[in-house]
């Protein structure tokens, strides 16, 4: 059985991952960490509403039990560093999540047809009527996505990275961006981790 992945029941559950962020948007006060030079920016996408505007209505990651987080690279050191962005993960004191590609995240939303053995037996597929939304989908996600690992001295780099959450029974105020690799270009010279608490406001 395909599993279900159903992370707008949080909307509605005060204590999934995704509750509403209440006041605390955080285009306007983004949770963030920073030294030697460097700070790094999350910004999570909560709201269904605001994931459609972002990413179109066919491909609204949450619905999926994908969440999307913005991150912001500012570089102001008088040299370039590069962030393993592969490495990125949001973590709890329990668990890990690990991202989900933009094709990953475009089946969960749109999983394709399920063939059976008498299919298989006939060696036909059925039709995959939703090819051209997860299609589509999965092009709109690659647009917005973060991909620039290295940021020049003086700039910055923005985008998207989007975390598989599932049905995770967490609150947003437990969950932490890790950023563990960054370095300084071009001798390698490796920056303290990152760690970002996605909603710093709902700390005591």
């Amino acid at each position: 059985m395909r599993r279900s992945y159903d992370i707008i029941v949080a909307l509605l559950t005060p204590c999934v991952l995704v509750t509403a962020l209440s006041a605390h948007r955080a285009t306007e006060t983004p949770a963030a960490d920073s030294h030697q030079g460097v700070t790094l920016a999350a910004i999570p996408v909560t709201d269904e509403a605001e994931a459609e505007k972002i990413f179109g209505k066919k491909a609204a990651p949450l619905r999926a039990g994908v969440l999307p987080v913005e991150i912001v690279i500012t570089n102001e050191r008088a040299e370039a560093v590069r962030v393993t962005l592969e490495r990125i993960e949001l973590v709890t004191e329990q668990e890990k999540f690990a991202q989900a590609d933009p094709e990953r995240v475009g089946w969960l939303l749109y999983p394709p047809p399920k063939v059976t053995e008498g299919w298989e037996r006939a060696r036909r597929q059925p039709k995959d009527k939703d090819r051209e939304k997860r299609e589509e989908a999965q092009a709109a996600l690659r647009a917005r996505q973060l991909r620039a690992e290295m940021v020049p001295a003086g700039a910055s780099a923005r985008g998207y990275l989007f975390f598989e959450m599932g049905k995770a029974n967490v609150k947003l105020a437990e969950v932490r961006l890790y950023i563990p690799e960054v370095v300084v270009l071009p001798g390698e010279e490796p920056l303290l981790y990152f760690e970002i608490e996605l909603e710093p406001d709902a700390r005591p």
